[in-house]
């Protein structure tokens, strides 16, 4: 009901009971809201307070009296009389809630956090976040151009019952007996707003959950500032290893994805992703695309590149190479007739080398040497650096070739020798790290701090940075 009996449109409107805001903040996908005496009616917008209509009436303290009539009963009024706050969840045929009041001189203040993950999720998609983060015993936050913070300020901190509520409102009855059995669940969620890794884990303080929102439309090479007269060629092998590293939430889902969109517009061929779990969705242009999700399709990756080699592709895409089954594999694939790509936690394209030689036993190591050598096409090792502007991040690239010197480093086990090759080696596509670095830097992009941090060779870099000094904000601007 309204006051007055005025229609939901009117910005003079003012609610009977809290239901409606909480429809009227379902609409809007919006995590909180905040109704006040002497307020106006607010909901969290962007991470930020906004009023939920533009010119919305203040509410008044017999306004605010009747809200929370609307839903408490009377030991829960008796409770806030007494100790001047109450906290509860409210149920609804609009949704569950977290409701917060508090006794002020002027009137009664209400929070009413939704417990549902899509308005969370979309605020995320809204503010260009990269993670969500929706913790026991912690308030809800996100991961935004790489730093962690507090979703908006003043944000409530989630109860156990919280957070299980929140898992309860996204989990089917077979995921959430897979979570009471195992503890942890890892897999793809979808609603109307967008696709998320959805992570949840049972904790001493509860659940925790984690999403990663992926960008429902692929990026291509240019977009992400990959060198495309250096990567395009190494799409068009019929057969080797593509290494796509870096740590985790460096973008190497993202520079997969726009590698097999452009084979997917610029082949006729047979493609095979093997994932944990599905991220972006391929749609055939001129390949043939068929995705798996671990878990969900198969039950290891090594199980299904085993499956995929019978299944007539010509590229294959290993989400990750986690074992020696996997990573063995991979280089049978890419040595049969297969262009395979695949992504390691490594920071560095020598460090790549590394990790793959020191996965196998040590009698094995120096038939595996050549075969890496023969078959390995290039590595493409990222970091994702936040914007000295704030806004944003770029990504810095090391990239190594397979050349002849290349190769017989790795097969007379010289992988040191490998960065040296890279720095003289720029007419075929390669660079360091620290060269991307640095002409990040020298282009303002990135700060000189961020440069020492993420150094390989820290002494150079000090040096190359007394020589180049960072200009001031005002000069930096005017070039």
């Amino acid at each position: 009901m309204l006051n007055s009996g005025k229609a939901m449109s009117d910005t003079s409107a003012i609610f009977e009971n809290v239901e409606e805001y909480l429809e009227l903040g379902k609409k809007a996908c919006s995590p909180a809201l905040y109704l006040g005496t002497g307020l106006q009616p607010y909901r969290m917008e962007k991470g930020v307070y906004t009023p939920i209509q533009k010119e919305a009436p203040k509410l008044s303290a017999d306004d605010m009296q009747r809200l929370v009539a609307s839903c408490t009963n009377e030991e829960q009024r008796k409770t806030l009389e007494e100790k001047g706050m109450v906290d509860f969840v409210f149920s609804c045929a609009v949704g569950r809630c977290h409701a917060y009041i508090y006794k002020q001189e002027t009137g009664p203040l209400m929070v009413l956090i939704q417990l549902h993950v899509d308005a969370f999720l979309q605020m995320g998609i809204e503010c260009d976040c990269s993670d969500i983060h929706l913790p026991s015993a912690c308030a809800p936050s996100w991961r935004r151009f790489g730093t962690l913070q507090p979703m908006w300020e003043g944000a409530p901190v989630l109860t156990k019952e919280d957070t299980q509520a929140l898992a309860e409102s996204f989990l089917d009855e077979e995921e959430w007996g897979r979570l009471k059995k195992l503890g942890d669940l890892d897999f793809a969620y979808a609603n109307a707003n967008g696709r998320y890794r959805a992570s949840v884990v049972q904790q001493r303080l509860g659940y925790d959950l984690c999403f990663r929102i992926i960008n429902s439309r692929i990026r291509t090479m240019k977009e992400i500032n990959l060198p495309e007269e250096y990567v395009k060629p190494l799409t068009r092998f019929t057969n080797g290893l593509i290494l796509v590293t870096g740590s985790v939430g460096s973008g190497k889902s993202t520079t997969l994805a726009s590698i097999i969109q452009f084979i997917n517009e610029d082949r006729h061929d047979h493609i095979i992703t093997l994932e944990d779990p599905i991220e972006s969705v391929f749609v055939p242009a001129g390949c043939q695309v068929n995705q798996r999700e671990v878990h969900s399709h198969t039950e290891s990756f090594g199980r299904a590149l085993r499956a995929a080699l019978r299944e007539d592709p010509d590229v294959i895409m290993v989400g990750e190479m986690r074992n020696l089954e996997t990573i063995s594999l991979a280089l049978t694939a890419a040595e049969t007739g297969h262009l395979v790509l695949g992504t390691l936690h490594t920071g560095s394209a020598s460090r790549t080398i590394d990790r793959i030689l020191d996965a196998f036993p040590v009698e094995e190591r120096e038939h595996i040497r050549v075969m890496v050598s023969e078959s390995l096409r290039g590595v493409l090792s990222q970091q994702l650096i936040p914007k000295k502007d704030g806004s944003g991040r770029v990504m810095a690239l090391e990239m190594l070739v397979n050349t002849a010197a290349v190769a017989n480093c790795i097969r007379e086990g010289k992988t040191f020798m490998i960065p040296g090759i890279i720095q003289t080696g720029k007419a075929q596509g390669m660079r360091l790290m620290d060269d991307a670095l640095q002409e990040l830097y020298l282009a303002g992009t990135i700060s000189a701090e961020e440069c020492i941090t993420r150094a390989t060779d820290l002494t150079s870099m000090e040096n190359f940075l007394r020589a180049h000094p960072e200009l001031p904000a005002a000069a930096a601007a005017a070039q």
